[in-house]
């Protein structure tokens, strides 16, 4: 099952082209489940007719909680983040440990670093728009050069260097244009901060290779 979040413009592009792939066998046997704020939205009419595709009328946060808490999410499954929305699976963590989140570090010397308004920082390897359909080629076709970067890598390196344990989950291509985070990373990384208890800081990143979203928390005792 593929979980796209958001059924407006960016959910329906990505559903879109999912579908696209599940049709054309690159994804066989997939489930789209889009989910999305109201019953209303535009996925719901673009995709009245495609059997392959559900819409599920739900706050983001919770239903990734209620999803990946009762064991429906499969070990295979799939979020497909939303481009602009917040950093929701930061805030997913922070639900999951009861942890506090506080602003991220700055100063990543990057090409690109904005500020979130919830303390979040966007981020990005590449000095230039790359296209929404780009599927992060060892070879990048704005350098016509090598890609010599993995961003999930440098967010990890950088981390623990600043005294955070790392949770960073790796949006991969999936086909056309299009990435997703693995559910059993999402319960991989919960179980792993959880079971260490005490005191801690945690950066939480969703990241392909070249941007990302990132956040902190700061997880205290939990008895």
């Amino acid at each position: 099952m593929l979980v796209i979040v958001g059924g407006g413009c960016y959910g329906c592009y990505h559903a879109r082209q999912l579908l696209k792939a599940v049709r054309a066998g690159r994804l066989r046997g997939q489930r789209l489940v889009v989910v999305d704020h109201s019953a209303a939205c535009a996925a719901s009419r673009e995709f009245a007719d495609a059997p392959e595709v559900s819409v599920v009328e739900a706050d983001w946060l919770a239903f990734l909680r209620e999803w990946l808490a009762d064991g429906q999410a499969g070990s295979e499954d799939q979020v497909i983040p939303a481009p602009l929305a917040p950093h929701l699976l930061w805030e997913w963590l922070a639900c999951e440990l009861g942890a506090e989140q506080v602003p991220a570090p700055s100063g990543w010397r990057l090409p690109y670093e904005v500020a979130g308004r919830a303390g979040e920082r966007y981020l990005s390897a590449a000095g230039w728009t790359c296209p929404a359909t780009c599927v992060e080629p060892a070879h990048c076709p704005a350098l016509h050069a090598p890609r010599d970067w993995d961003l999930a890598d440098v967010i990890e390196e950088r981390a623990r260097d600043l005294g955070y344990r790392p949770a960073v989950f790796r949006c991969v291509h999936l086909a056309y244009g299009v990435g997703g985070v693995q559910a059993r990373e999402l319960l991989a990384a919960r179980e792993a901060a959880d079971g260490r208890g005490g005191d801690g800081r945690v950066l939480v990143a969703t990241s392909s290779r070249c941007h990302a979203a990132v956040g902190a928390l700061r997880v205290g005792g939990r008895g």
